[in-house]
């Protein structure tokens, strides 16, 4: 038995005529016919009585049409369901960021954007710092992430198939979103808040808030490093676990701070942020995930992201 049987015997039993039946799929009269016999005699009882002008059910197949059309549904819901997983239009997607990606506008405009598309995928975007990200990625707690790293401070090295690989061992692929560089955000009545450009060693009076372990502005080390190679020690009035908390203290006045800048990058109205002249410090904003585990619903977010990084 095949499932074409099937789908003659629903139209012809629907129809109640043969010839209507070959209509409605397209093939001959004598082709419904025979197909209809070969179940009947597969099954060993009649399914139709054939009149002058029509055929009408019997006991049997009034008991089969109306279960044969409900297994029909659910494989005909079945079969769209499986389609729409094909083409990544239902499912789940977890999505890691950190306080820095919420500053930049192409997050949004992905979020919106894949909302749009895929409105049917359960997005759930969850905070974590980019340090915290490839191990999430590894242990399967998030599909992929908004990262940002800046020099030296990505917890990954070159492989030779292509690909990176985090500390914990799993191998990372990537999407460059855009390069940055290193500014000074201070409040907006700061004095320095109407300049265009700032060397590091006009700040050596200056109180800093810092975040010690991020990814991307300097931290500790490199910025004691970079301080130092300006002429002075760096003022560090508190540390902070987040760039939010850093630029919320900015904010009122607490210290400066040194945060990541670049086009697409939109600081909160009480702040301002000033390139360093002087100091050559490069970030990279990325979406990444782990190689070989991409399915639809993430091959659907990185073309969103794709598309939109390359109208930065």
């Amino acid at each position: 038995m095949e499932l074409r049987h099937l789908r003659y015997f629903m139209a012809a039993a629907e129809e109640q005529h043969f010839g209507r039946a070959a209509d409605r799929l397209h093939v001959t009269r004598p082709a419904v016919s025979q197909i209809i016999a070969d179940l009947e005699s597969e099954l060993g009882t009649a399914l139709f009585e054939r009149l002058a002008h029509q055929v009408r059910l019997t006991a049997a197949g009034r008991a089969l049409l109306p279960r044969l059309q409900t297994v029909m549904d659910d494989l005909h819901e079945s079969l769209s369901l499986a389609k729409r997983v094909g083409e990544g239009k239902i499912g789940a997607l977890n999505i890691g960021y950190g306080g820095l990606t919420l500053l930049h506008g192409l997050f949004r405009a992905a979020v919106k954007r894949f909302h749009e598309t895929c409105p049917d995928v359960a997005l759930s975007l969850i905070e974590l710092s980019t340090m915290a990200q490839p191990r999430a990625l590894a242990e399967g707690r998030i599909h992929a992430g908004f990262m940002h790293f800046g020099p030296g401070s990505a917890p990954m090295y070159s492989k030779r198939d292509g690909g990176v690989m985090a500390q914990d061992e799993a191998v990372l692929d990537w999407i460059p979103i855009q390069s940055g560089g290193l500014g000074v955000v201070v409040p907006k009545d700061h004095a320095l808040a109407k300049r265009k450009r700032v060397a590091l060693g006009e700040l050596a009076h200056e109180p800093f808030v810092v975040v010690p372990r991020s990814s991307s502005s300097p931290g500790y080390g490199p910025m004691f490093t970079l301080c130092k190679e300006a002429g002075f020690e760096p003022r560090i009035v508190q540390e902070v676990s987040s760039v939010a908390s850093q630029l919320n203290l900015v904010s009122v006045g607490i210290g400066i701070g040194l945060a990541v800048m670049g086009r697409g990058f939109s600081y909160p109205p009480s702040l301002a942020i000033i390139p360093l002249q002087d100091v050559d410090y490069v970030t990279n904003f990325v979406f990444g995930w782990v190689k070989g585990k991409r399915d639809p619903v993430l091959d659907r977010m990185i073309g969103v992201v794709e598309e939109l990084a390359g109208s930065l």
